[in-house]
């Protein structure tokens, strides 16, 4: 690795320093959850200012490869977690296939109206009770993101009794009320944090965050489901495989 920075390139000093320091976490030289060196270090190794360390640094925090702690220093994120789209799971199932250990606390459980996107969204007459769940989503004990969920009470009757904590809304569809879902669709947005976004979700205000708006259906068309995730962009990255059509060239 090249420890040196190239002033004759008209590549600004501190993007070379993002890229020098970018190259060591991808080699594993610096680990997640390592403390990198400080500012004032960086400063003096390659001959540059404070200010310029500091672009770099930020750069990589934006793109959620670094974090700062407050009286600490900067630490090694840790990688983020690939959220396919070409199939339809559960979060708890999406984390277990990447060797995590999901686990949910329920904040918000009661009837309401439908009314508004709500009831556009499920496809049900005004005023049609739902079940509306708010839980926080959470991967080896690290909030991930905020999910609120309706689901029609006629479908699922008895819900709000026993949902909680750690219990798997789709495991209840499937083993509870024999219902499978068998298509979804799921938009995405990006945004910033909320204030009462950012406290759920222990981050600072106004951070960038995705927003997934999903719709999931039964076999016979009847939404079952609508969802509104919150989703920490520093902890998220959607992957999507595409497929050429038949005989299209270059």
């Amino acid at each position: 690795m090249i420890m040196q920075l190239n002033r004759d390139l008209s590549t600004p000093l501190y993007h070379q320093i993002r890229d020098l320091l970018l190259e060591e976490i991808q080699n594993g030289n610096l680990s997640p959850g390592e403390r990198i060196p400080s500012e004032a270090d960086l400063g003096n190794k390659y001959k540059v200012s404070r200010i310029t360390v500091k672009q770099a640094i930020q750069s990589l925090v934006q793109e959620g490869l670094l974090y700062r702690q407050q009286g600490r220093g900067t630490f090694v994120a840790r990688p983020k977690v690939s959220h396919s789209l070409n199939t339809l799971t559960s979060f708890s199932q999406q984390m277990l296939d990447r060797g995590m250990i999901p686990s949910t606390k329920l904040i918000e459980a009661e009837i309401v109206t439908a009314r508004g996107r709500v009831q556009e969204a499920l496809a049900i007459s005004d005023g049609t009770l739902v079940t509306k769940l708010k839980r926080l989503r959470l991967a080896d004990q690290e909030i991930m993101g905020i999910q609120t969920a309706y689901i029609p009470v006629s479908l699922c009757p008895g819900l709000i009794e026993i949902i909680g904590d750690n219990i798997s809304l789709y495991c209840l569809f499937k083993e509870k009320y024999n219902l499978r879902l068998a298509r979804a669709i799921e938009n995405y947005t990006a945004v910033l944090l909320e204030p009462y976004e950012a406290r759920l979700l222990d981050q600072k205000e106004g951070r960038p965050a995705l927003a997934a708006d999903r719709i999931a259906y039964l076999a016979d068309n009847r939404a079952l489901e609508y969802v509104i995730s919150i989703l920490r962009a520093d902890r998220y990255t959607l992957s999507v495989e595409l497929h050429g059509e038949s005989g299209v060239g270059n």
